[in-house]
Formats: structure tokens, sequence, C-alpha cells
């Protein structure tokens, strides 16, 4: 057994369970993870409030698993002009989607908003679960595809008429349905520019959206998702084929 797993935590039935939840290892029994555990060398991280445990532009070699506390995701997109920033509460993965592809410098930074437990694999590790076990390559499977299917849904909405519609699916498609909380940072100009549409126009599409409780605005273009099934609501009403 890995003895710094005995150091982190001492209840290891509470360890354990914490794995089991975590998407990658679903659908794997005790018996399975005690196995992998004995093989693939875990390390083990604790960071206190405020710290940094990952910047953007650092290399992405490892899969950090988010066991307990609190980690805030800052991600910019659209040229850096708007930022994603979301927190999450473990048991949750983190810089899973920059492990391969062209791009293996993760864009987003990762910080502890309270006292957050991290357990890491190497990516060469993580590698060889993967192929000693069809359940963990089925789920991570399953999560590449869902990522990739999740953003390209939001791309047919971009040609459609309805900017209020692009808002709400572009909201949905670059955030994570897991975060706790999600706050869009920008200008009320790049939402302009990304919606293709005036000041007016931009803050209608907001009021529609906080008069069905999905979102709330401060007025100068900070967007706070309130209700991520509501927004789901809504951009389904709009899609959904009229008889």
């Amino acid at each position: 057994m890995n003895f710094d797993l005995l150091i982190f935590c001492p209840f290891m039935s509470t360890m354990y369970e914490r794995m089991l939840q975590l998407p990658i290892f679903q659908g794997l029994g005790y018996e399975q993870l005690t196995e992998i555990i004995e093989k693939i060398p875990f390390s083990f991280h604790r960071y206190a409030a405020g710290e940094t445990i990952h910047m953007a532009g650092e290399l992405c070699d490892c899969v950090l698993f988010v066991l307990n506390g609190i980690v805030q995701q800052e991600t910019p997109t659209f040229g850096g002009r708007i930022n994603i920033v979301q927190e999450f509460s473990g048991p949750h993965t983190l810089s899973f989607y920059y492990l391969f592809g062209a791009e293996t410098r993760s864009i987003s930074t990762l910080k502890a908003v309270d006292r957050v437990g991290i357990m890491q694999v190497e990516k060469t590790h993580f590698l060889k679960m993967l192929q000693k076990n069809s359940v963990m390559l089925v789920n991570v499977m399953n999560m590449l595809s869902t990522h990739a299917q999740k953003q390209h849904v939001a791309m047919e909405f971009t040609g459609q008429n309805d900017p209020t519609l692009r808002l709400a699916s572009w909201l949905l498609a670059f955030t994570d349905r897991k975060a706790l909380h999600t706050t869009i940072v920008t200008s009320c100009e790049a939402w302009q520019s990304l919606l293709r549409v005036n000041e007016s126009s931009f803050w209608r599409c907001v009021s529609v959206l906080e008069g069905r409780g999905c979102i709330e605005s401060s007025g100068n273009g900070i967007l706070k998702m309130t209700d991520r099934y509501a927004l789901r609501r809504y951009v389904g009403e709009k899609t959904l084929p009229k008889w």
C-alpha cells in the first residue's frame, strides 16, 4: 500500500469513497482501486488558501485530482478578452484535457480557495492505468467525447439570428456543469464583439436571461451564472422543433 496515502488521510474508507466518485474511477470496485493504488505511484499535496496549484502556460504532464477543498480555475478565452472564473469542490479532476493533442500547456490558472488536498499522477503512469483497465479507458473516452461535443454544439448556434440564444449557448458550452460558482469577467464591449450585437441589444439579452433566473449582471459586462438548469431549459425551449 502507498505509504503516502496513509499519511495523507488516516481514514482509508473515506479516501476510497472520494476517489470512486471521480469520473475516471467510476464503475470500479474497492478491490480494483486497491490494486491500482498499490501499483501506481500517486503523490499527494496540500495547499493553503490563496496558494497557486498550477499556473497558465505550465506544461501539463500530470493529472490532478481534487480530493477535498475548493479550487478556483481561471481560464482566458476569446483572445484573453474574456476570463471564465469557476470554483470546484472535491472530488474533481483537473488539468485533464491538456494531456494530449498539439497544445500540452494548460491555459488555466488553478488556486486554492481554502485548504485543498490534491492527488497527482504523472502522464506516463496515467496511461499505464488506462492500458490495464478497460473501465477507466471507457470513462476517459467518454469524458473526451463529451468535452468535444459540448463546444461543437455551441458552434452550431453562432449563426443563429437570436443573440440571446447565442449568449446562452456560449455560457453552457464554455463553463462546467460541476462548478460551484461561475463568473464571466469581461467588458460589455467584448460581449458585443463576441455576439455581434450593439450595446442595447446585448443588455436586452442579459435582461432576458436575468428574467429567467439564469444569470446576474454587475452592470459592466461581468456575468454570474445563478441557475445552469434554467439556462439549459431556455436553450431547449428555443431549439426544440415547433410542431
